[in-house]
């Protein structure tokens, strides 16, 4: 019985515990306050299957509403014709496998050893132990986002944010672009 609400609360709390992985590079040496406008590009959104998702027009919309409202939030303005960046995004996805175990076995038998003789005596090396091991599987998602100088072609910014897919894709996606855009250089706004 105490085994099963053991394991019950491992699983409950696992989800809780795995945070997305985010990794940054800028370019130090640019002057991201002469950037006032931003156009938005859609890259490749690659499925688990390896195949190139074309038709997925709420994703894409998705993580162009995400990209707009966060670079809108660090002063910069949308714009297609004349953008000073060009911010493109590209994703995949992959399916992985994680094994869990309970992580019971702690050894006992090396700190009886150390306490004195009672447990070789009744014929064990430490307190009784379970290890129970499974295996779970899940979707990860990768973003991938590049700020590009327009005028040199030279990329500025880049995020990558990789985390299990959620449920709530409107929700994941904010998160995620909240995440890669943490670390952008903000440009000073006018009062």
């Amino acid at each position: 019985m105490f085994r099963r609400i053991l394991v019950s609360s491992l699983l409950l709390a696992l989800p809780a515990v795995a945070a997305a992985d985010v990794r940054v590079d800028v370019d130090r040496h640019k002057d991201f306050a002469k950037y006032r406008t931003f156009t938005v590009e859609i890259g490749p959104l690659v499925r688990t299957d390896g195949v190139v998702d074309e038709q997925n027009t709420l994703a894409e919309t998705r993580l162009r509403q995400a990209v707009d409202r966060e670079l809108q939030e660090r002063g910069l303005e949308p714009n297609d014709t004349s953008a000073n960046l060009v911010v493109r995004v590209s994703g995949r996805e992959a399916e992985r496998t994680q094994i869990i175990s309970t992580g019971w076995n702690h050894y006992g038998g090396y700190w009886q050893a150390r306490r004195g003789y009672w447990g070789r005596r009744y014929g064990y090396w430490g307190y009784p132990h379970f290890n129970d091991v499974w295996t779970r599987r899940y979707v990860e998602g990768s973003l991938i986002v590049d700020v590009i100088e327009r005028n040199t072609g030279a990329l500025v910014y880049r995020a990558r944010v990789t985390d299990e897919v959620d449920r709530n894709l409107d929700k994941q996606i904010a998160k995620a672009m909240d995440r890669a855009f943490k670390k952008f250089p903000v440009r000073e706004l006018a009062d």
